[in-house]
């Protein structure tokens, strides 16, 4: 920070010393140490005015708007900036991203291609639009950009990994597999394409122990789907375990766990794991449907007992959890329950109950002869 400090001093000097260019390189630093630094980007803006570019002037003043989170005012500015250049694509790029981060993802669609046609080797650009056609539901429009971005840079393998995974969505194995860089990809492929053999010979290259924190969370979670494939489902369920001692338990896991159960015919348990599966999505009517799914079949599984609690907790209906609360003290007595229980019951009002449950009451009694008193002072006035 002191630094940045330093660099505004000797910029304002410059500045004051009409050093304008000099002013310009200093601002310009302190920006790329904090982009977001509103003096800076100001003084960039009133020194393009001063040396009469116009153009970098509207750029500049959108940044300044973009500091102060004015989009409107920022797309406008950039707008105006290109009425001047019409082809210059940093403006162009500045132009589609703005209109991305305002939501307005078919503009920015239409921006980005429009960029495409004057600069058809920014690379960003199509993984930018890719990442638009999705979030529009638009697996072909994806595609069809990703094959451009091949045709353009047809030995990168960034780009033929997002081609295939485009194809992977697509159910298109074979395309995928034709494109495919990633090794762990291609085994996902393959796994999903049922060519197991083959994916398993591609698993046997990898000793697990020489493999990187995050090629072992694909590694086992690959090894899962193998023997899930394969119906070794109790190997399936250590590769799992394996998979959580490196991924915090997350959606996938347990999904994984959920699909396993259900073809062992332990339906409690696989209702158990979709509850945490849909929990962790943030479905939460869903997580509760496959939760009360499994109360059914064990209605005193604790567990089961505290989601439900939580989860109808969560969706604001508070009295259904109450009674899920009295279900787990009923167990076991449960401390937690229990402090839940008696906090209810004394905002509800209910003291009685409350103190059942070991909340402290202080009964209040009416002073009626300090009452007497104030009334005789009154009328003594």
């Amino acid at each position: 920070m002191a630094n940045i400090e330093s660099l505004h001093q000797s910029a304002a000097a410059k500045y004051e010393e009409k050093k304008l260019d000099e002013a310009l390189k200093i601002y310009q630093e302190i920006i790329k140490l904090n982009p977001i630094d509103e003096v800076a980007l100001s003084c960039v803006m009133d020194i393009y005015l001063e040396l009469d570019d116009k153009f970098n002037y509207y750029l500049s003043r959108a940044n300044v708007n973009i500091a102060q989170n004015k989009m409107e005012y920022a797309i406008k500015d950039t707008k105006k900036a290109l009425e001047i250049d019409f082809e210059n694509v940093e403006a162009k790029r500045k132009l589609a991203r703005l209109y991305k981060v305002d939501g307005k993802n078919l503009k920015a669609i239409d921006e980005f291609l429009r960029l495409l046609e004057f600069a058809p080797n920014e690379i960003d650009a199509y993984f930018e639009l890719v990442d638009l056609y999705m979030k529009e539901d638009s697996l072909e429009g994806a595609i069809n950009i990703a094959q451009k971005a091949l045709e353009q840079f047809n030995d990168n393998a960034n780009v033929k990994n997002m081609l295939a995974q485009l194809y992977f969505k697509a159910n298109d194995f074979k395309s995928a597999l034709d494109v495919v860089e990633d090794k762990f990809l291609k085994i996902k492929i393959l796994l999903q394409d049922e060519q197991n053999e083959q994916a398993h010979k591609e698993l046997q290259k990898y000793n697990p122990d020489s493999l990187t924190k995050e090629e072992k969370i694909s590694y086992y979670l690959l090894i899962a789907q193998y023997n899930y494939n394969n119906k070794n489902f109790k190997e399936a369920l250590n590769n799992i375990d394996d998979y959580t001692k490196f991924a915090s338990p997350d959606a996938v896991s347990f999904q994984m766990r959920a699909l396993i159960y259900e073809e062992m015919n332990d339906d409690f348990s696989a209702y158990l794991n979709w509850g945490f599966c849909k929990k962790l999505q943030g479905k939460i009517d869903e997580a509760i449907v496959e939760f009360s799914n499994a109360y059914n079949i064990k209605n005193e599984d604790k567990t089961v007992l505290i989601e439900l609690a939580n989860l109808y907790e969560q969706n604001k209906e508070r009295f259904v959890s109450i009674e899920y609360w009295q279900k787990v003290y009923e167990l076991d007595k449960d401390e937690h329950a229990k402090e839940v229980l008696a906090e209810f019951y004394y905002k509800e009002g209910n003291f009685e109950k409350a103190q059942e449950y070991g909340k402290a009451v202080e009964i209040k009694e009416e002073n009626y002869v300090g009452l007497i008193d104030k009334i005789m002072a009154f009328f003594a006035k």
